[in-house]
């Protein structure tokens, strides 16, 4: 299992808009790079490149798990979450 580094998650708000916007991007054939475990990486640690994700971040090129260890219930979605996930949107351009 391969743990991504907490400082690295600004909040479960914000991790969630970030893998929204990878599901997105691979359905529409706009992924970051070929795998969406690396598209998720890179756009959590605000990087195009794929080394600097691994560094700043953790994980590798074959898996990322991503879990809680607590029921979720509704997730609000703060300003900062939204403000945190515009700028991985922007890693994409």
């Amino acid at each position: 299992m391969v743990k991504i580094k907490g400082d690295c998650v600004k909040s479960l708000g914000a991790l969630v808009l970030i893998a929204e916007q990878t599901i997105f991007a691979m359905k529409n054939g706009e992924l970051l790079a070929r795998k969406p475990e690396l598209d998720f990486l890179m756009r959590l640690a605000g990087t195009d490149q794929i080394f600097l994700a691994q560094e700043r971040c953790g994980g590798n090129d074959h898996e990322i798990y991503v879990c809680a260890s607590c029921e979720i219930g509704n997730i609000e979605i703060s300003e900062e979450d939204v403000e945190a996930s515009e700028m991985s949107a922007l890693t994409a351009t």
